[in-house]
């Protein structure tokens, strides 16, 4: 899939990025950015999120079972699913495009 074409739309717009520990292990808390662009690593395994031209999130993409763009009335939500790293990563769009 597409993953920086589909996002790109995104960019500009606030966000709230939020990497869940599923192992049991404290929390962190949801953070608030603008998305600045998106990009695709060369070997297509990492999506990056920027935040501004140098600061960047990098989220691993798997199949669409495990990585997917979940759609709700209230926002949109780019989900992916670790399980090596026993990880998920949630960037949630706050603004509908």
């Amino acid at each position: 899939m597409e993953w920086d074409t589909i996002l790109s739309k995104y960019e500009g717009s606030r966000i709230t990025v939020w990497i869940e520990d599923l192992s049991g292990e404290e929390q962190t808390q949801p953070k608030p950015f603008t998305l600045f662009k998106t990009a695709l690593t060369e070997d297509r395994a990492y999506l990056k999120f920027y935040f501004n031209a140098a600061q960047f999130l990098s989220v691993p993409l798997f199949d669409e079972s495990l990585t997917k763009l979940e759609r709700s009335q209230a926002r949109n939500c780019f989900v992916s699913h670790d399980p090596k790293a026993n990880l998920r990563y949630h960037i949630y769009f706050e603004e509908r495009v």
